[in-house]
């Protein structure tokens, strides 16, 4: 088991264990950087059955490098619980905004992306398959190779653009 920090935020050191391959964040450092009550979102966390799985008690430090027991969420449920939490702090909403902002941001470009360029693909396939049908003309053969080029460069950038949504930084 491997603690690390996690992300530096509003002077707060959020820490992390790894077990089995999969992260676990420290509930409470994440509540005091937010600013909202530790008690009341583990009383959240444990009266709702979707997060039954996603909570994980372990030996951490602390940030006065103690160890104690802390609770921990699944970095696969912390985006979530975060998104659930309701607070007057006005810096948690300017968080939140920012998360939401980021959230809009990279679906809307994975969609609308993904979308351009598999029309891109269809359209120039189809195009090339009519050009097959034809092959007797000569300047139709020409632009079913000139076709064939443009629908390898959307494939190029197809697989860049999926790149680019597996390498983009975590939130947390």
């Amino acid at each position: 088991m491997t603690h690390t920090k996690f992300l530096q935020f509003n002077g707060r050191t959020i820490w992390f264990t790894n077990k089995d391959g999969e992260n676990w964040i420290a509930i409470k450092p994440i509540c005091e950087a937010l600013g909202v009550n530790y008690v009341g979102q583990y009383k959240k966390l444990t009266e709702d059955k979707f997060y039954t799985d996603a909570l994980y008690k372990t030996t951490m430090r602390d940030s006065k490098n103690r160890k104690q027991e802390m609770v921990c969420i699944s970095e696969k449920s912390v985006y979530g619980w975060i998104a659930s939490i309701n607070s007057p702090n006005e810096e948690f909403w300017q968080y939140k905004r920012t998360c939401y902002d980021i959230l809009y941001q990279h679906f809307k470009g994975v969609i609308t992306g993904r979308r351009e360029l598999l029309e891109e693909k269809i359209t120039i396939r189809d195009e090339m398959q009519l050009l097959k049908e034809e092959l007797q003309d000569n300047e139709k053969y020409q632009r079913l190779v000139s076709l064939e080029k443009e629908d390898k460069e959307a494939n190029k950038r197809l697989k860049n653009l999926d790149k680019e949504l597996i390498q983009q930084p975590k939130l947390f």
